[in-house]
């Protein structure tokens, strides 16, 4: 099949978000694949620019049933990044439009980001700082210490199995797991020479033990129907008291009212936030004036390497797709 001009397939780009397309162009250049990139911001606009595309690489336009409609020649719709939520699978499946995402990306940075997130809230980092750019010194605040604590982990993927064994370093005395499908035997097989290692004990939990039982507690779970909103008024009461909570995840797993609730009353000592139910967070959302909240632009999932791996990955998903290339991938 080939593309709109001179022959060539054609990949779309329907918005940049990180300032080339160095990565894309070294992917389809020697396949001869032409490569565009648009300024979508909405449905009409990526209508507009994708319809004569053989592949569209969806960044945060949204490509929802009227765009898919207007698509004539897309064979794949290929998403920087893990999640779908502004792709519409089923108008892509009635059109015969392959769907691919690039799994796995930043684990990475995702654990090292929720790690940093953990350290500045039992430190005390953001604080310290500001008093000391302020004239202040040995500043009067309580603090607490990773070592001998029970962290609970909620979600077992990539970016969760990387922070387990990322904070096992600072040797906490119990790391609790939980997931909708997590196993002891899993767990185990995950991680138990480490906390073997390190003399960290390993408990696959129950979602009421996860609460009741950790004094931090992260999360690393994707955004379904089942986690939305999971973490309300009614979890948060459940927590041990005193508790710290991290989300480096997604911003809809967490009632973020539910939660400065939860900081206004003391029942939490901390939060540390990099995802929100609405992005940025608009004046007067209750997370920028709660007390003893971190917060950060989702910006967990960056680094030169996690970016370069995106774009590549991204490309590569709809070159195969496409028949361009057939090596598996990664």
């Amino acid at each position: 099949m080939s593309g709109a001009r001179g022959g060539r397939l054609l990949a779309v780009v329907t918005d940049d978000r990180f300032g080339g397309v160095a990565e894309e162009e070294a992917v389809f250049g020697p396949l001869g694949v032409e490569l565009r990139v648009a300024s979508c911001s909405s449905s009409a606009d990526v209508a507009a620019a994708c319809a004569d595309a053989d592949a569209v690489l969806a960044n945060l336009a949204p490509i929802d049933a009227a765009a898919v409609a207007s698509m004539r020649r897309c064979r794949v719709v290929s998403r920087y990044g893990v999640g779908l939520d502004n792709v519409d699978l089923d108008a892509c499946a009635a059109r015969g439009i392959a769907v691919a995402n690039v799994p796995g990306y930043c684990d990475a940075e995702v654990a090292e980001h929720a790690l940093a997130l953990l350290l500045s809230l039992t430190r005390g980092v953001p604080e310290r700082d500001a008093a000391v750019r302020g004239g202040g010194w040995n500043l009067s605040r309580p603090q607490a210490a990773v070592s001998g604590s029970v962290v609970g982990v909620a979600g077992f993927g990539g970016s969760g199995r990387a922070f387990a064994a990322a904070v096992m370093g600072l040797r906490p005395s119990r790391l609790a797991a939980w997931s909708p499908n997590l196993t002891r035997e899993r767990l185990d097989a995950a991680l138990g020479p480490v906390a073997a290692a390190l003399g960290v004990e390993l408990r696959a939990a129950s979602f009421d033990e996860l609460l009741s039982g950790s004094d931090v507690l992260s999360l690393h779970l994707r955004l379904t129907p089942e986690t939305a909103g999971l973490f309300d008024d009614r979890a948060f009461s459940r927590m041990k008291p005193g508790a710290r909570l991290v989300n480096a995840a997604r911003g809809g797993i967490v009632d973020s009212s539910a939660l400065a609730r939860a900081l206004g009353s003391g029942r939490l000592a901390g939060a540390a936030v990099d995802v929100y139910d609405v992005e940025p967070p608009p004046p007067g959302h209750p997370l920028l004036s709660a007390p003893n909240c971190v917060l950060t632009d989702h910006s967990a999932y960056r680094s030169t390497r996690s970016i370069a791996e995106l774009k590549r990955r991204c490309a590569e998903n709809a070159a195969r797709a496409l028949g361009l290339l057939h090596d598996a991938p990664p």
